[in-house]
Protein backbone atom coordinates (compact mmCIF):
# COMPACT_ATOMS: atom_id res chain seq x y z
CA UNK A 1 0.00 0.00 0.00
CA UNK A 2 1.26 3.59 -0.71
CA UNK A 3 2.04 6.25 1.67
CA UNK A 4 -1.20 8.10 2.42
CA UNK A 5 -1.78 11.06 4.55
CA UNK A 6 -4.52 13.43 5.60
CA UNK A 7 -4.91 16.01 2.56
CA UNK A 8 -4.08 13.63 0.20
CA UNK A 9 -7.01 13.10 -2.78
CA UNK A 10 -7.43 9.95 -4.31
CA UNK A 11 -9.39 7.92 -6.61
CA UNK A 12 -11.95 5.22 -5.21
CA UNK A 13 -12.94 2.56 -7.53
CA UNK A 14 -15.12 -0.21 -6.44
CA UNK A 15 -14.74 -3.68 -8.16
CA UNK A 16 -16.78 -6.82 -8.51
CA UNK A 17 -15.39 -9.86 -7.65
CA UNK A 18 -14.84 -10.98 -11.13
CA UNK A 19 -12.35 -8.23 -11.04
CA UNK A 20 -14.53 -5.68 -13.28
CA UNK A 21 -14.42 -2.24 -12.40
CA UNK A 22 -18.09 -1.08 -12.30
CA UNK A 23 -18.12 2.49 -10.08
CA UNK A 24 -15.83 5.33 -9.35
CA UNK A 25 -15.50 8.30 -7.68
CA UNK A 26 -13.23 11.38 -8.75
CA UNK A 27 -11.86 12.14 -5.39
CA UNK A 28 -11.77 11.66 -2.00
CA UNK A 29 -9.78 13.56 0.32
CA UNK A 30 -7.98 11.72 3.05
CA UNK A 31 -8.46 13.35 6.69
CA UNK A 32 -6.75 10.71 8.75
CA UNK A 33 -4.71 7.82 7.99
CA UNK A 34 -4.13 5.33 11.02
CA UNK A 35 -3.23 1.73 11.99
CA UNK A 36 -7.16 0.61 11.62
CA UNK A 37 -7.89 2.67 8.25
CA UNK A 38 -8.41 5.53 6.12
CA UNK A 39 -11.18 8.55 6.86
CA UNK A 40 -12.25 10.01 3.65
CA UNK A 41 -14.15 13.09 2.95
CA UNK A 42 -16.43 13.32 0.12
CA UNK A 43 -18.05 16.69 -1.22
CA UNK A 44 -19.70 17.45 -4.72
CA UNK A 45 -17.86 14.07 -6.09
CA UNK A 46 -18.16 12.94 -9.50
CA UNK A 47 -19.48 9.04 -9.89
CA UNK A 48 -18.92 6.77 -12.43
CA UNK A 49 -21.27 3.85 -13.32
CA UNK A 50 -20.09 1.25 -15.23
CA UNK A 51 -22.76 1.76 -17.66
CA UNK A 52 -21.70 5.64 -18.50
CA UNK A 53 -23.69 7.03 -16.15
CA UNK A 54 -23.00 10.02 -14.48
CA UNK A 55 -24.31 11.96 -11.24
CA UNK A 56 -22.58 13.90 -8.51
CA UNK A 57 -23.28 13.27 -4.53
CA UNK A 58 -26.04 15.78 -3.13
CA UNK A 59 -24.67 16.05 0.22
CA UNK A 60 -21.02 15.67 1.99
CA UNK A 61 -20.18 12.65 3.38
CA UNK A 62 -17.57 11.05 5.62
CA UNK A 63 -16.43 7.39 4.03
CA UNK A 64 -14.47 5.32 6.11
CA UNK A 65 -12.52 2.62 5.40
CA UNK A 66 -11.26 -0.35 6.71
CA UNK A 67 -7.61 -2.60 6.58
CA UNK A 68 -9.65 -5.74 8.33
CA UNK A 69 -13.20 -5.16 8.10
CA UNK A 70 -15.16 -6.54 5.10
CA UNK A 71 -17.22 -3.47 4.65
CA UNK A 72 -16.92 0.17 4.40
CA UNK A 73 -19.27 3.00 6.10
CA UNK A 74 -20.32 6.48 4.38
CA UNK A 75 -21.80 8.77 6.50
CA UNK A 76 -23.91 10.95 4.83
CA UNK A 77 -25.24 14.66 6.32
CA UNK A 78 -28.32 15.08 4.97
CA UNK A 79 -30.86 17.51 6.03
CA UNK A 80 -32.97 15.46 7.72
CA UNK A 81 -29.80 14.19 9.53
CA UNK A 82 -26.80 12.06 9.43
CA UNK A 83 -27.41 8.91 7.87
CA UNK A 84 -25.41 5.59 7.00
CA UNK A 85 -25.05 3.51 4.38
CA UNK A 86 -22.76 0.14 4.71
CA UNK A 87 -21.24 -1.40 1.83
CA UNK A 88 -19.96 -5.34 2.42
CA UNK A 89 -16.64 -5.57 0.44
CA UNK A 90 -13.44 -6.93 1.02
CA UNK A 91 -10.68 -4.44 2.46
CA UNK A 92 -9.44 -1.80 0.89
CA UNK A 93 -5.95 -1.31 -0.61
CA UNK A 94 -4.24 2.14 -1.71
CA UNK A 95 -2.22 1.36 -5.70
CA UNK A 96 -1.80 3.99 -7.92
CA UNK A 97 -3.66 7.32 -5.87
CA UNK A 98 -6.70 5.04 -6.36
CA UNK A 99 -8.82 3.40 -3.09
CA UNK A 100 -9.39 -0.42 -4.44
CA UNK A 101 -12.14 -2.41 -2.88
CA UNK A 102 -14.52 -5.77 -3.83
CA UNK A 103 -18.18 -4.66 -3.83
CA UNK A 104 -19.95 -7.93 -2.06
CA UNK A 105 -23.88 -6.65 -3.10
CA UNK A 106 -25.05 -6.45 0.66
CA UNK A 107 -25.58 -3.18 2.01
CA UNK A 108 -27.27 -1.87 4.92
CA UNK A 109 -28.74 1.96 4.99
CA UNK A 110 -29.09 3.06 8.50
CA UNK A 111 -31.39 5.92 8.82
CA UNK A 112 -31.13 9.17 11.15
CA UNK A 113 -33.31 6.86 13.67
CA UNK A 114 -31.10 4.59 14.09
CA UNK A 115 -33.42 1.99 12.46
CA UNK A 116 -31.83 0.04 9.16
CA UNK A 117 -32.54 -1.96 6.16
CA UNK A 118 -31.11 -4.60 4.63
CA UNK A 119 -30.58 -3.71 0.53
CA UNK A 120 -29.85 -5.92 -2.17
CA UNK A 121 -30.09 -9.53 -1.32
CA UNK A 122 -31.49 -10.38 -4.38
CA UNK A 123 -28.61 -9.18 -6.32
CA UNK A 124 -26.01 -10.92 -3.84
CA UNK A 125 -27.62 -14.20 -3.96
CA UNK A 126 -27.42 -13.70 -8.24
CA UNK A 127 -23.51 -12.80 -7.80
CA UNK A 128 -22.69 -15.38 -5.28
CA UNK A 129 -23.95 -17.70 -8.43
CA UNK A 130 -22.44 -15.91 -11.14
CA UNK A 131 -18.88 -15.22 -9.50
CA UNK A 132 -19.01 -18.17 -7.47
CA UNK A 133 -18.35 -17.00 -4.09
CA UNK A 134 -16.62 -19.10 -2.33
CA UNK A 135 -17.94 -20.24 1.09
CA UNK A 136 -15.57 -19.05 2.83
CA UNK A 137 -16.09 -15.10 1.45
CA UNK A 138 -20.34 -15.73 1.72
CA UNK A 139 -20.11 -16.70 5.80
CA UNK A 140 -17.53 -13.84 6.12
CA UNK A 141 -19.80 -10.95 4.25
CA UNK A 142 -22.80 -12.44 6.82
CA UNK A 143 -20.48 -12.49 9.61
CA UNK A 144 -19.92 -9.05 9.29
CA UNK A 145 -23.44 -8.20 8.40
CA UNK A 146 -23.64 -9.18 12.11
CA UNK A 147 -21.22 -7.14 13.51
CA UNK A 148 -22.31 -4.34 11.91
CA UNK A 149 -26.36 -4.85 12.96
CA UNK A 150 -24.90 -5.36 16.47
CA UNK A 151 -22.80 -1.84 16.41
CA UNK A 152 -25.59 -0.01 15.07
CA UNK A 153 -28.35 -1.32 17.95
CA UNK A 154 -25.64 0.10 20.34
CA UNK A 155 -25.55 3.72 18.42
CA UNK A 156 -21.64 3.92 19.30
CA UNK A 157 -18.50 4.31 17.47
CA UNK A 158 -19.57 4.99 13.46
CA UNK A 159 -22.81 5.00 14.37
CA UNK A 160 -22.76 7.86 17.05
CA UNK A 161 -24.22 11.26 15.74
CA UNK A 162 -21.65 13.35 17.89
CA UNK A 163 -18.55 11.34 16.98
CA UNK A 164 -19.70 11.89 13.11
CA UNK A 165 -20.08 15.78 13.95
CA UNK A 166 -16.72 15.77 15.63
CA UNK A 167 -15.35 14.41 12.50
CA UNK A 168 -16.90 16.69 10.49
CA UNK A 169 -15.89 19.90 12.65
CA UNK A 170 -11.88 18.77 12.14
CA UNK A 171 -12.33 18.74 8.98
CA UNK A 172 -14.05 22.07 8.34
CA UNK A 173 -11.33 23.16 10.84
CA UNK A 174 -8.55 22.16 8.81
CA UNK A 175 -9.84 23.15 5.72
CA UNK A 176 -8.54 20.09 3.65
CA UNK A 177 -11.05 21.24 0.77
Amino acid sequence: MENVKPGDKLLIHAYKHNGNLYRSWDSGVVLESNSEGLVVINKDVLITEISGRKWKTNEPAIWFFFKESWYNIICMFKETGINYYCNLSSPYIVESNTIKYIDYDLDIKVFNDGSFKILDLKEFNRNRINFNYSRTIVETVWEHIDKLKEIIKEKKGLFDHRYVEQIWNNFIKNNFS
